[in-house]
């Protein structure tokens, strides 16, 4: 019994530490009002991919995506209760092409005395549904073209959104949005008070036990600047006259067994955008498109995904929203782009996907063709995904 008591003496001080040194730490963190705790769902996700392309320039450039290996994006996320009342999260990226930078640092709302939910600070903004996703929770390896080129390729600016749930007999979500209008593609007016204004209607129904369907509708519009289409240098100051205005749809249709939904699932969904310039009286012709993409589980770990994009760029646009290399010498013609891609996916488990993706692309007759293989993995605690 006497050799027992070194080791019953030991737990009882670390015991004793452990009550003391809580209660130390909650009454500084009163007295204070500084707490010591740091506890927030750490999550790091590498996208890497391999591209071989039928050119040696790929004709559409502005996704990003270049022949060869390379690693698309590191993203550092953060997320935190800060309180009952509101919740932050955090989300640092570095990329070959744009260097580290702060993707989303925003603050929601969780309990206060106000009907409708706060949403504010750099974030991803709610303009359909495929803006709100992060790149490692794409479908498929690029953006769709119309985002990016409306975009350029999300709309990711400084900004407060309010949402307020409809009392309707299904979901209904009504957003306003305040943004700061910094988008370097469809704002960036050259004066500092010139904001851009959001809103946004999203609808769901469950129509079956195992289906449902998602509708919605989104309306933009803001001050800009004049820009050059191939490096957007200022060529004028005077900019009170030209309005940005975007409006677009979108639809979400699942369908999930209830009784092998881990292993069989489809969805397809879409959204088509429309955007023009308004000089005082007069408008710009129109850049608008969309894409229609279907996402079918087979099995628990395997998909099979296709995808069609298509836009129309007004060749009054030309000069103010990105044009192709290959058609930058003739601005004074339309721009038609269209591609079609198709993913087979490996999915292991939600911290790690495969995919192999091809690319048919074809830009004012010009085609090419690529071959995109993608690794997606994710270490820590990340938080839930969009619907």
């Amino acid at each position: 019994m006497v050799k027992r008591y070194p080791f019953i003496l030991t737990i009882l001080i670390v015991f004793n530490f452990l009550i003391h040194g809580h209660a130390q730490g909650t009454s500084d963190a009163s007295a204070t009002g500084i707490s010591r705790s740091f506890n927030p769902a750490i999550s790091v996700n590498s996208l890497f991919y391999g591209m071989g392309s039928s050119k040696n320039e790929p004709l559409y450039s502005q996704t990003g995506l270049t022949q060869g290996l390379h690693y698309q994006e590191i993203e550092l996320t953060m997320t935190a209760n800060v309180d009952v009342y509101l919740k932050s999260l955090v989300a640092v990226s570095a990329s070959e092409q744009d260097g580290i930078g702060l993707e989303e640092a925003y603050i929601t709302t969780l309990r206060m005395p106000i009907p409708a939910t706060i949403r504010g600070g750099q974030m991803l903004n709610t303009f359909g549904q495929h803006n709100l996703h992060h790149l490692h929770h794409f479908a498929f390896a690029d953006y769709p073209l119309i985002l990016d080129q409306v975009f350029g390729p999300d709309l990711n600016e400084v900004s407060v959104e309010a949402a307020y749930l409809m009392p309707t007999s299904w979901y209904m979500d009504a957003i306003a949005g305040f943004l700061n209008g910094d988008n370097p593609i469809l704002f960036n007016s050259s004066k500092p008070a010139d904001f851009a204004y959001l809103f946004h209607l999203d609808n769901l129904w469950d129509i079956a036990d195992e289906y449902t369907i998602r509708l919605g509708g989104t309306f933009l519009s803001g001050q800009r600047g004049l820009y050059h289409f191939d490096d957007f240098s200022s060529v004028g100051s005077d900019t009170s006259s030209i309005l940005s205005t975007v409006w677009g749809l979108d639809f979400h249709l699942k369908w999930k067994p209830l009784q092998r939904g881990r292993y069989r699932s489809l969805t397809l969904q879409g959204e088509y955008i429309h955007a023009d310039l308004k000089f005082n009286e007069s408008s710009s012709g129109p850049l608008h498109g969309y894409f229609i993409q279907l996402l079918g589980q087979f099995n628990i770990r395997w998909w099979l995904q296709c995808r069609y994009d298509w836009y129309n760029q007004s060749k009054d646009l030309n000069r103010f929203f990105p044009v192709p290399g290959m058609a930058s010498n003739n601005i004074h013609q339309d721009l038609t782009s269209n591609r079609f891609s198709f993913v087979f996916g490996y999915v292991p488990t939600e911290f790690s996907a495969f995919r192999l993706q091809y690319n048919y692309i074809k830009v004012n007759g010009e085609t090419e063709s690529q071959i995109i293989v993608q690794v997606n993995v994710t270490i820590g605690s990340h938080p839930a995904h969009k619907y």
